[in-house]
């Protein structure tokens, strides 16, 4: 359903998940037994492990690197300082909070700590942006599982945004 796209490969550490290639994507030879492709597209883990995978990735990339990070990714720690300030974001897409998971408990919904960006490094970018969206402005915005719209509802919203029939305007609850 997306335009310009011929082929997509999946990787996951884990074997028992269903993947493409199942390497440890924090270790650079990893990423020499993976094919060529112009963009990575990944949600790595938000614990030490997102900066190797994030560097990793964006050497691998031709053209650029998508992934959901906790918006403090920004912060210059020891593990990614050099790499930001060499390679910052092209785009940085904050997003309301979700709901991953129940609290500790397991009767209520909780939210992590930091709020979750896509973070975009286009190589072909000349500037940076910072986009922030509230709810209200995301087609299908759920605030937890138990809210999700249906799957064949989240196929429309993402057979409609090649097609530009999806505007930021659009709320449709």
């Amino acid at each position: 359903m997306w335009p310009h796209t011929e082929h997509i490969w999946t990787n996951d550490i884990d074997p028992n998940k269903q993947a493409d290639f199942h390497y440890d994507a924090t270790l650079s030879e990893s990423w020499d037994s993976l094919p060529e492709c112009d963009w990575i597209c990944t949600n790595p883990p938000y614990s030490e492990f997102a900066a190797p995978i994030i560097k990793n990735a964006y050497h691998k990339a031709r053209v650029g690197v998508a992934a959901f990070l906790l918006t403090s990714f920004l912060e210059p720690c020891d593990d990614r300082a050099d790499f930001l300030q060499q390679h910052p974001p092209s785009l940085v897409l904050v997003l309301p909070r979700f709901c991953f998971r129940k609290d500790k408990r397991g009767t209520r919904w909780a939210t992590d700590n930091v709020t979750i960006s896509c973070f975009v490094w286009d190589k072909r970018a000349t500037g940076q942006q910072i986009i922030i969206r509230p709810k209200s402005t995301i087609t299908g915005f759920y605030k937890n599982p138990e809210q999700a719209i249906s799957p064949e509802r989240a196929f429309e919203i993402v057979r409609a945004i090649p097609k530009g029939s999806i505007y930021e305007t659009d709320v449709t609850f």
